[in-house]
């Protein structure tokens, strides 16, 4: 009797700890961190896709970007492109080195948010902010629901359940 309860403890762990394991398949994006590393004042990041890193970050409308000077150059992050200029949606203006400046994506609509560095036009990046329902997956409410009948059972080294 005590390996029955025993297996069945076994079984009932594996069920709960594969349960807590599994990750959302899309997890909410409230806040996303945006490097702008070390040499991307100099030409060719732009090349990798290296001047802001990432380069292209999904956030859900109020959410929130951060991003962090990590050059030893003053640079900016304004909403637009090098071509059309500033849309006048964020911009940081000029911040050194090791400053941060954060955007709050409450009033936009889902999108994609283009911005650059106006001293530094070949830096690039985008936002992508996304709606409430946007995650590609019908999870509504956010609770889980089990169909049908469950059960555990195990089975003894006799043989026997």
């Amino acid at each position: 009797m005590k390996t029955i309860a025993i297996g069945s403890l076994f079984v009932l762990l594996a069920i709960v700890s594969g349960v807590t394991a599994a990750t959302p398949a899309f997890a909410d994006h409230t806040t996303a961190s945006v490097s702008i590393p070390a040499g991307s004042s100099v030409p060719g990041c732009e090349e990798t896709n290296e001047c802001y890193v990432p380069h292209e970050v999904t956030i859900d409308v109020g959410g929130e970007v951060t991003w962090s000077n990590d050059d030893t150059a003053a640079h900016t992050v304004t909403s637009g492109n090098p071509a059309d200029g500033p849309d006048g949606l964020f911009d940081s203006s000029l911040f050194m080195a090791g400053a941060t400046y954060s955007v709050k994506f409450d009033d936009y609509e889902p999108g994609e948010y283009n911005y650059f560095c106006m001293v530094h036009p070949w830096m690039q990046g985008v936002v992508i902010v996304q709606g409430e329902d946007e995650h590609g997956d019908e999870h509504g409410d956010e609770t889980m629901h089990m169909e049908g009948d469950a059960s555990a059972t195990g089975m003894l080294s006799d043989g026997t359940k």
